[in-house]
């Protein structure tokens, strides 16, 4: 059934789609482009291989952009007062599957003023325009500002916790360190929260703490004993941190919270929220 003047509701739900991601990209002062050759992939190559240093070798290779782009798939670069300050790039599974955002980066001067927001809305608007619907992506769920991004800002859902996804990571990012990820889950066809007006937090009432941040140290993960209570899992404000300084400590958080999160995911519980003081609540399945 078409609206008024012959649009349709799909039509309309895309249009939409683009006008907010193009808000957001103008309120970031952002311009997305799409790459398509190898003169443009190269560039989105560079700088993600200069936010992810990887000695000796690169982050990624122009050349798999190259081929992404021509089988169909999306690669972005994010341009801000000319200078390229980031670049994206995802890639479309079989026929009803998700699209997969494979990797999302910005420049350090650049995190942070909705540039993250505004490369998400750009996907989503164009997975829509296809007729795709979800959209997957992994990441550490120990970096607490991604945690509160993806579930609060976003409104993705955590579906799944993957110890050492990826083997052993040799970038300076993730070097030394498990590259334990969890899979979140995005429902392209919900309006995302506004940027002023994210996600309003659910009542926690008497949260169960199964990990707490005491003076920058984990405690040792205690498993629920109420399934009606909500339960609260802590990780570090910041993990880039720690890792540079006192990588023991950045370790011992991952043995934690990787028990912790294993655990509750398995045995009936869900990730519903992410406060802003850095703490996963997840609810029991049953009492949703």
């Amino acid at each position: 059934m078409a609206l008024s003047g012959g649009i349709t509701p799909v039509q309309s739900v895309v249009e939409a789609a683009w006008v907010l991601a193009h808000e957001a990209c103008g309120e970031a002062g952002l311009i997305v482009e799409d790459a398509h050759d190898s003169s443009s992939c190269q560039r989105v190559a560079d700088v993600l291989n200069s936010i992810w240093e990887r000695p000796g070798t690169e982050m990624i290779d122009a050349s798999i952009l190259v081929a992404f782009a021509h089988a169909g798939n999306l690669v972005t670069a994010a341009v801000k007062d000319g200078k390229l300050i980031g670049g994206a790039a995802g890639f479309c599974g079989p026929l009803g599957m998700p699209f997969h955002s494979h990797v999302v980066g910005f420049l350090p001067e650049a995190v942070g003023n909705g540039a993250g927001r505004a490369m998400k809305l750009y996907q989503r608007a164009w997975c829509l325009e296809r007729g795709i619907d979800t959209m997957t992506w992994t990441y550490d769920p120990l970096v607490s500002r991604n945690g509160y991004f993806n579930i609060r800002r976003l409104g993705a859902t955590v579906m799944r916790y993957y110890p050492d996804f990826y083997g052993v990571m040799t970038d300076l990012i993730n070097a030394g360190q498990h590259s334990d990820r969890v899979l979140v889950r995005w429902d392209l066809a919900r309006i995302p929260p506004s940027r002023e007006s994210p996600g309003a937090a659910l009542p926690l009432g008497h949260a169960q703490q199964a990990i707490a941040d005491r003076d920058g140290s984990p405690t040792v993960y205690v498993p629920p004993a109420d399934m009606s209570a909500p339960v609260l899992v802590a990780v570090p404000i910041d993990i880039e941190s720690m890792r540079r300084i006192h990588p023991p400590l950045a370790g011992e958080w991952r043995v934690q919270t990787r028990a912790a999160l294993t655990d509750l995911l398995s045995s009936g519980w869900a990730v519903t929220d992410f406060t802003r003081s850095g703490q996963y609540v997840l609810r029991n399945e049953r009492t949703l």
